[in-house]
C-alpha cells in the first residue's frame, strides 16, 4: 500500500510538495514556497527524513523550500539546468528577504548543500530509487521541467506545470504517456483557456511599434526564467531595429539557459542575444531611458526588480508602457495596479499614466487542453492540485465518471 501525503499548493498555488511513502522508500515530488506570501509559505511539515527528491522544475513555487529538506544531502535528481537556476532563485530569495526584513528558515549555507545534492537525471532515462522506477519526462513547461513517473506497486504520474503548446522557447509536452494509474495533476487554468498565442505575439509587438512611434519607453515585465528569453526570441522574429535592453535577474538566467543549451533552439537565442544589451549599472539604466526602447525587465508581477526604479522614472509618461505578460497573483503589485490604475509597493502609491496592458503567455495547459490530457491517460484515480478551482475542477471530472479530489488541509492523506 502507498500513502500520499500532500503537503502544499492544496486549493492554490503554491508552495507544491506531496511525499510519496512506498513503504520502503520516502519521496519527496518537489518542495516549493509561497512567494506571494509575507511571511513566505512553506509546505507543511513531514516527520523523520526523506529518501530522495524529485524536482519538476527550478520555479520557487517547486523549489523553493529544497534546503529545509536537504539540509542532510538528501539527494535531489533533477535535469542538469535546474541546479544553476535553483540556485540562482534560491539565493535571490534569501537576498529579496534580508531586504524586506522576512526570516526565511534556511541561509546560504544551508543552500550550498542543496545545490550540491543535485544528481543529474535526463529524460526517458529510467533510474532507481530503492524500488521504484522513476522516469523523467519532458513537461513543456520551462526548459529543464518534467512530469514524473514512479513504478512501484502502482504507476503514478505527477505533472508538476506542464503545457501541451509548443512555444518559441520550448517544445510541448511529451505525446507518448505510459500508462498510469494514478495522476497527479496541476490545476492552474482548469478554469479558463488562453488566449491565441500567435494574436498575443501580435498585439505584444503591436503595442512596442505604437510606443516607439510615440518616442516612447516599452517597458516590459517578464519572469526571470524563459518568459523574458520567450519575448526576446518573439522580438527577434520581427527583427529588433531599435534600442533593446534586458534587465534585472533576467540576465543571468538567460546566460545559465544559453551556457545549458537548454532551450528548444538555442541558436534563435543566441541571435535575438546580438542585438540585445545588458543593463549592469545604475548608470547604464539612466541613460537608456532618455531614448525610445524597448527593455525587458523583472520582476513580472512587480514585487521588486529593476521594473520599481523604471517605473518610479516612467509612471507618469503618457507615450510610455507598461506591458505585463504573465498573470499577476491576487495581491501583487502587478495585480493591484490592473485593478486600480496605480503602482502600490512598499512606500510607493503612483497613479499611473503609462499605458498598461497585460497579455497571456503562459507556460501552463490551458482548460481545453487539460481535459483532453486527463481523458486520454484515462487513470483510475486523478488527484487535482495546484490552482484556484481544484474543487471545482474535481467535482467536474466526478461528472465525466473520473475517480477525483482535490487535496485540502483537512483531507490530504491517501492511501493508494
Amino acid at each position: 500500500m502507498i500513502e500520499l501525503t500532500f503537503l502544499g499548493a492544496m486549493g492554490c498555488v503554491g508552495a507544491s510538495a506531496i511525499l510519496v511513502d512506498t513503504g520502503n522508500e520516502k519521496l519527496m515530488l518537489d518542495y516549493g514556497v509561497k512567494v506571494s506570501e509575507r511571511p513566505h509559505v512553506f509546505p507543511l511539515p513531514i516527520e523523520g527524513s526523506v529518501d530522495a527528491i524529485l524536482l519538476t522544475h527550478s520555479h520557487l513555487d517547486h523549489s523553493g523550500g529544497l534546503p529545509i529538506l536537504s539540509r542532510n544531502g538528501v539527494p535531489i535528481y533533477s535535469l542538469k539546468v535546474n541546479q544553476p537556476l535553483a540556485e540562482l532563485l534560491l539565493n535571490d530569495s534569501i537576498k529579496v528577504s534580508h531586504e524586506e526584513g522576512i526570516s526565511l528558515p534556511f541561509d546560504k549555507n544551508d543552500v550550498v548543500i542543496t545545490i550540491n545534492s543535485f544528481k543529474q537525471v535526463e529524460y526517458k532515462k529510467e533510474f532507481k530509487v530503492h524500488k521504484s522506477n522513476i522516469t523523467f519526462l519532458d513537461a513543456g513547461h520551462i526548459p529543464g521541467s518534467a512530469m514524473i513517473y514512479l513504478e512501484n506497486e502502482k504507476k503514478i504520474l505527477y505533472t508538476g506545470d506542464f503545457n501541451t503548446l509548443e512555444t518559441r522557447l520550448v517544445n510541448a509536452c511529451e505525446k507518448k504517456l505510459p500508462e498510469t494509474d494514478v495522476l497527479i495533476t496541476e490545476c492552474t487554468y482548469s478554469d479558463r483557456d488562453h488566449p491565441d498565442r500567435k494574436e498575443q505575439e501580435k498585439e505584444l509587438l503591436k503595442l512596442i511599434d505604437s510606443t516607439l512611434a510615440k518616442d516612447g519607453i516599452a517597458l516590459i515585465a517578464a519572469f526571470a526564467i524563459a518568459r523574458a528569453q520567450e519575448i526576446l526570441l518573439i522580438l527577434n522574429s520581427k527583427g529588433i531595429d531599435y534600442p533593446c535592453y534586458i534587465d534585472g535577474m533576467a540576465k543571468k538566467a538567460t546566460t545559465i539557459l544559453i551556457k545549458n543549451r537548454a532551450c528548444k533552439d538555442c541558436e534563435k537565442l543566441d541571435a535575438a542575444l546580438e542585438n540585445v544589451k545588458y543593463i549592469n549599472t545604475a548608470r547604464q539604466r539612466k541613460k537608456v531611458i532618455k531614448q525610445p526602447g524597448v527593455i525587458v525587465t523583472t520582476s513580472g508581477m512587480l514585487h521588486g526588480g529593476p521594473i520599481v526604479w523604471y517605473l518610479k522614472k516612467l509612471y507618469n509618461k503618457e507615450n510610455c508602457s507598461l506591458i505585463l505578460t504573465g498573470f499577476q497573483v491576487e495581491g501583487t503589485p502587478g495585480k493591484t495596479l490592473l485593478e486600480t490604475g496605480r503602482f502600490v509597493y512598499e512606500t510607493l502609491d503612483l497613479e499611473v499614466k503609462m499605458l498598461v496592458k497585460r497579455l497571456d503567455f503562459s507556460a501552463h495547459v490551458g482548460r481545453s487542453d487539460l481535459l483532453k490530457f486527463i481523458k486520454k491517460i484515462n487513470p483510475e484515480k486523478v488527484f487535482c492540485v495546484h490552482g484556484d478551482h481544484t474543487e471545482e475542477f474535481s467535482f467536474e471530472l466526478k461528472e465525466m465518471g473520473f475517480d477525483a479530489v482535490a487535496p485540502l488541509a483537512n483531507n490530504r492523506r491517501f492511501k493508494i
